[in-house]
């Protein structure tokens, strides 16, 4: 793809984090610190449907230590979706982070005028194993990404919206 200025202007911007904890997160947030002895940057807890998604945001630097806990940390809290990330303030590493195990082929940006919103893209070849992994099941995952962008994730300079889509590229 061609990239243009404009998109490295929005792929390189940075984002800033609206952290509100409840006290469930707090309860998360205690029980991850003396689990791992690692703090997390920022730990959000999404409810798409039946589905409960948590995700611990962890630094650069303690995210490979992290992600040793990550099996026996789905086995104490059950029945959960329970994802660790690298914590990244800038949008194109922070997409490919949310997406660790894929192999992404393209990402593209469009913007939504109508809607008041940035659209962006995350093609996958026909691969349907990968697709089927970042939607997840019924759509869940990527919804649950797109309630992160919309409420938790915002551009610093200005308070324009983020939507993900996954495509299928042939």
């Amino acid at each position: 793809m061609f990239y243009t200025i404009l998109d490295d202007l929005i792929f390189y911007q940075f984002l800033s984090f609206l952290i509100k904890y409840s006290n469930y997160e707090l309860q998360l947030h205690k029980y991850f610190y003396n689990k791992t002895q690692i703090d997390p940057a920022y730990i959000t807890v999404i409810k798409i449907e039946n589905l409960e998604y948590i995700f611990f945001f962890i630094k650069k630097q303690s995210y490979f230590k992290a992600r040793t806990y990550l099996k026996s940390i789905r086995k104490d809290i059950k029945c959960k979706k329970i994802t660790i990330i690298r914590a990244d303030n800038i949008l194109l590493p922070l997409i490919y982070n949310l997406f660790p195990d894929l192999y992404i082929y393209d990402i593209n940006i469009e913007s939504n005028d109508f809607l008041g919103l940035y659209e962006i893209s995350v093609l996958f070849l026909k691969d349907l194993n990968s697709y089927h992994i970042a939607v997840g099941r019924k759509g869940s995952y990527i919804k649950a990404i797109n309630v992160l962008f919309e409420n938790y994730i915002n551009f610093k300079k200005n308070d324009i919206p983020i939507k993900i889509k996954c495509k299928v590229v042939a």
